[in-house]
């Protein structure tokens, strides 16, 4: 459900950022934008930023860079954190960490601009940084500052806040239960050992074209139809954690089972060990 989601959201995202761009082509128009007082023509503006916009150009490639590295590190450290003041556990298992490059990544395209020219201004030419926006604005033929800082409030803005609310997203293996931590600060889910039914480990997870994604994960059915994925959080890998696999074929006594994908374990198999027991 929650790959799903994270799936859903980076679709609608796309979808939002294309129509966004087209919106800004059309409404955002370069010819609001008034002219720095006494500015020279676009050829002579054009001679003298030649070189400039390449040092700019690499200035917000560098600064994006930065921000996004700092920002993921931020947001991972800040996932950890949560985890661990969530009590003592034997393993913990943490949100993939694909997850936390939405917020920084946009971040970085909208914010990288305005940071830089922001910083020549503050160490440079103040009116050698507007001419430059003015011309830069003019040769896109896009008021790409107000194009950016509108990203930054409809587009960056809810991406973060909703990053904000899967920090808290982890699982937490104790001695007696699984602890599982969901979305939005929810109150985490309890999973007894005792009540452990089935465990398999699964290879990955299908496509709708029924194609297999490898995630290796461990599926465990307890009593009174419920079940937990370690394939649900951490990041896609081909093998589960030898250590948290032994850890918890001794917690639940159970043998474990093996299967491609979780939609290929049969419930009737689930009711028949019950029928068991």
């Amino acid at each position: 459900m929650v790959r799903r989601g994270f799936a859903v959201s980076g679709f609608f995202t796309i979808i939002a950022v294309s129509f966004f761009l087209a919106l800004a082509r059309r409404y955002m128009s370069v010819a609001a934008v008034k002219a720095p007082p006494g500015h020279p023509s676009m050829a002579d503006l054009e001679n003298r930023f030649r070189n400039t916009q390449w040092i700019v150009g690499i200035s917000i490639v560098a600064v994006g860079v930065l921000f996004a590295i700092s920002r993921h590190a931020t947001l991972v450290l800040l996932n950890r954190y949560f985890s661990t003041i969530d009590g003592p556990a034997e393993f913990r298992i943490w949100q993939q960490r694909a997850t936390w490059w939405f917020f920084p990544g946009f971040g970085a395209v909208a914010l990288a601009w305005e940071i830089v020219l922001q910083l020549w201004s503050d160490f440079g030419n103040r009116e050698e940084v507007q001419l430059y926006n003015y011309w830069s604005i003019q040769k896109s033929g896009i008021n790409v500052t107000k194009l950016l800082r509108w990203m930054a409030i409809l587009i960056v803005l809810p991406i973060g806040l909703l990053t904000v609310l899967a920090l808290p997203m982890h699982a937490a293996l104790g001695q007696d239960d699984i602890r599982d931590c969901g979305y939005a600060f929810t109150p985490c889910k309890l999973y007894r050992y005792v009540d452990a039914r089935r465990m398999t480990m699964i290879e990955g997870f299908r496509t709708h074209d029924g194609k297999l994604t490898r995630r290796a994960g461990i599926v465990i059915d307890f009593s009174g139809g419920r079940d937990w994925s370690s394939a649900d959080l951490g990041d896609f890998s081909p093998n589960v954690d030898p250590a948290i696999t032994e850890f918890l074929k001794k917690k639940t006594r159970l043998p474990l089972n093996h299967a491609q994908a979780e939609a290929d374990i049969s419930p009737l198999d689930l009711q028949r060990q019950l029928g068991k027991q």
